[in-house]
């Protein structure tokens, strides 16, 4: 079986599962992620001795819903960026969450930054700290499964071709990639071709995982596990 077809199917197990969820489920399990998910960007936020620039998203249908997250991270100083995609390109640009953001139904029906939101131009994308990155399904080493559009893989290369302009007096580590999911969605295994964009840490109602990171970033009494 090819790494095509085990996706395929991977997506239609994991797709069937999703839309099983139910209210309760959702909510239950995004409160319990979310507050996981605090003391994890608390101590980003420590490590780099200022708010966070980081690249988000708005759940969409039953994903795991991080807007709690997210609001506690502008309450915090942190600067949220939002993707509007386009669907000819499959591509997404990224644009400040701010009071004055005004929301479009996008690609997918997901609620989007409208086409005359303020834009962070990709010369500057240098400045974000993390990525959270939405999917259907992932592993224990970082293995990630999205919807199939590619439009995270797309960025993720664009965003590090961007890096590479900056001069190098002045270039950072690229983004730390997180994903907030739920616990069954960790899969045995996904399969990973080149373009395939990877995570670094997972969080889950019951645990932070690091797939292959800095363990440093956060302690045992945070619930960090190490890969297995």
């Amino acid at each position: 079986m090819t790494a095509a077809e085990e996706k395929r199917m991977l997506r239609l197990q994991y797709k069937a599962r999703r839309k099983a969820v139910d209210r309760q489920e959702r909510e239950a399990s995004s409160e319990a992620v979310c507050r996981r998910a605090y003391p994890f960007m608390k101590a980003l936020r420590e490590r780099h001795a200022r708010p966070l620039h980081l690249c988000a998203y708005f759940p969409f249908g039953n994903e795991l819903d991080i807007t709690a997250l997210l609001l506690a991270c502008r309450k915090q100083g942190d600067v949220v960026y939002l993707p509007r995609t386009d669907a000819a390109s499959r591509t997404m640009s990224l644009h400040p969450w701010t009071e004055h953001t005004v929301f479009t139904s996008g690609t997918f029906g997901l609620q989007e930054p409208g086409p005359d939101a303020e834009r962070l131009d990709p010369e500057h994308w240098d400045k974000l700290d993390a990525i959270l990155v939405p999917g259907i399904a992932y592993d224990r080493q970082g293995g990630r499964l999205g919807l199939g559009a590619g439009y995270y893989d797309r960025f993720w290369h664009a965003y590090l071709e961007a890096l590479d302009r900056v001069p190098l007096d002045r270039r950072r580590d690229p983004a730390v990639r997180l994903a907030c999911i739920y616990s069954w969605q960790l899969a045995e295994r996904v399969p990973m071709e080149a373009h395939d964009i990877a995570v670094e840490w997972l969080i889950t109602e019951d645990e932070i995982i690091a797939c292959a990171a800095d363990t440093d970033l956060l302690t045992a009494k945070n619930g960090c596990r190490k890969r297995e």
